[in-house]
């Protein structure tokens, strides 16, 4: 059916995607970017690539954030040209994928809040690919940010498509003595509520309720899109699970009284689940860490390669990096590099869409990474740093 029917629908956003694959920096654009002695310099490398004169308007001196932001801008805009030649249910794939970047969004804005920072300032950290009307108007000069939560919490649970994840979280948070959860919170309580929340954990649950409802969403489809993305979103629901069991060693959340904390923001699917995080859930150390991925080959071997930087007898983290331990996290993002490239490899499915953001992301970081260490005087690193994408095949 998938032969026969989907290019009906999908087939030409399948081919723009599949061309913008075209557009990823080659080992030859590396070289010249790590070769820049300032950013200038990279202004204009970047020229010579498929990022065109996007910095052409920005005054000197340049900076990092400035070439980081209009990065992100110009991948926004390619992602909504993309989702404006969708039919359903790509277009509802495209949106689930931007619901990502507006928990980051909105995280953000709560926590400016919190910090009574001006909307201006606001807007400025605003990742674009999840922009939606309501952000538009806190960030407007002629918001009250710090007036209360109560038009913030409207519009977070009313007007953006994260609401519900929003309310579910607010429920767990406030949850009554007797551990059931309230069938509702007033917008009175928000502020409250918000106050004495982490915010990082609250992030990480919000986002732990977006990938579970993508994970059924893309299962509903079938085919071949429930095959690609199913896997992808398996291994990183695992990712997830071992970025906060390792994040979580040597902190308060690995106590016992913390760990339902933790074991909270495990997703409900993956490769690990239910037997490897039924046995996480328990950890505490290193030493049961490694214990309860043992049946696990391939993730025993992640563990293996980054227990010295979390391992609290090894000192300061400056010390662990400057002798060339990697976090989970970079690990991971090579890794997922990986996933993301043969997501390509297959037709007939909406996984290279999500592995095209995916791998975009990962450029855009690459060249974060190669301007911070061309204003530190760096560069002997840029090759150890940076994750390449679609490297040539020998």
């Amino acid at each position: 059916m998938e032969l026969s029917l989907f290019n009906v629908n999908h087939g030409f956003t399948e081919a723009c995607v599949r061309g913008l694959r075209c557009g990823f920096l080659t080992p030859e654009d590396y070289r010249r970017l790590g070769t820049s002695d300032t950013l200038e310099d990279m202004r204009s490398a970047l020229e010579e690539t498929d990022y065109g004169t996007f910095l052409q308007d920005e005054p000197s001196p340049l900076l990092v954030s400035t070439i980081s932001k209009k990065c992100y801008e110009k991948l926004a805009d390619e992602f909504r040209y993309l989702k404006a030649q969708t039919v359903e249910p790509l277009t509802t794939f495209m949106d689930f994928i931007a619901r990502e970047k507006m928990i980051e969004n909105v995280c953000m804005i709560i926590q400016g809040a919190l910090n009574n920072k001006a909307p201006l300032e606001l807007q400025e950290k605003i990742h674009p690919l999840g922009v939606f009307d309501g952000i538009k108007t806190i960030t407007q000069e002629t918001f009250d940010v710090q007036g209360g939560f109560d038009e913030v919490y409207r519009i977070f649970l009313v007007d953006s498509p994260i609401g519900q994840y929003f309310e579910e979280y607010l429920k767990e948070a406030d949850r009554e003595k007797d551990d059931m959860a309230r069938s509702g919170v007033e917008s009175s309580q928000v502020g409250g509520i918000l106050t004495k929340q982490d915010l990082e954990i609250m992030k990480a649950s919000l986002k732990k309720a977006w990938l579970e409802d993508f994970y059924k969403f893309v299962q509903g489809l079938g085919g071949t899109t429930a095959e690609v993305m199913g896997h992808i979103l398996k291994m990183e629901a695992d990712h997830r699970v071992l970025l906060v069991t390792m994040n979580a060693l040597n902190t308060s959340l690995s106590t016992e009284s913390s760990q339902s904390d933790r074991n909270a923001l495990y997703p409900s699917f993956g490769y690990l689940y239910p037997e490897g995080t039924k046995e996480l859930r328990k950890v505490y150390n290193d030493t049961t860490v490694r214990a309860a991925l043992e049946p696990y080959t391939k993730y025993l071997a992640l563990f293996d390669q980054v227990k010295d930087f979390y391992d609290s007898e090894s000192g300061e983290t400056a010390r662990t990096a400057a002798a060339g331990f990697q976090s989970i996290e970079d690990l991971i993002y090579a890794e997922n590099v990986h996933l993301f490239e043969m997501a390509f490899e297959q037709q007939y499915h909406f996984g290279v869409f999500y592995a095209w953001v995916k791998l975009r992301e990962q450029e855009i970081r690459n060249i974060r990474w190669i301007a911070n260490m061309v204003v530190l005087n760096t560069k002997d690193h840029i090759d150890d740093t940076i994750v390449p994408i679609f490297q040539p095949r020998m």
